[in-house]
């Protein structure tokens, strides 16, 4: 039996965003008071570290760094990147949906802002855009 392949689905304010599941480890809710400030790193936009599995790993706020207006962050989605794990804050999860179902289109180069970006493709799924992650862009990418 083949697998199929699935995406998982979920916003950080208003802006749909998506990732494939096998880059998703484990998803935390209300997490806000499990996350240590005092490990931030505001360059590498890093708003501090949360236990996991034995280890520390860092907690990403990409709403910040993308210029999406403060919400409510209290899911952190914990991912496997080449960098190792690590958090990302987000608003709401919508759910796991096959792969199959979406229409990749390249992000138009008009559309593109120049510098640090972490995608390049928008999913479109039951006819709403869905920005797809390049996690290592996502982790490792400065201003």
């Amino acid at each position: 039996m083949e697998a199929i392949a699935r995406r998982l689905l979920f916003r950080i304010g208003t802006v749909g965003f998506c990732l494939d599941l096998n880059e998703l480890i484990e998803i935390r809710e209300k997490i806000a008071d499990q996350i240590d400030a005092r490990q931030f790193d505001q360059q590498l936009s890093i708003v501090g570290a949360l236990s996991f599995r034995r280890t520390i790993i860092p907690v990403i706020n990409l709403a910040d760094k993308l210029g999406i207006p403060s919400v409510d962050l209290d899911v952190v989605l914990v991912l496997n990147s080449q960098e190792g794990n690590w958090g990302l804050l987000v608003s709401q999860v919508e759910g796991f949906f096959p792969a199959s179902e979406m229409i990749d289109h390249p992000i138009p180069r008009l559309l593109m802002a120049e510098g640090w970006r972490c995608f390049e493709h928008i999913a479109l799924y039951a006819g709403k855009p869905y920005l797809r992650l390049d996690l290592s862009a996502c982790y490792a990418g400065v201003d």
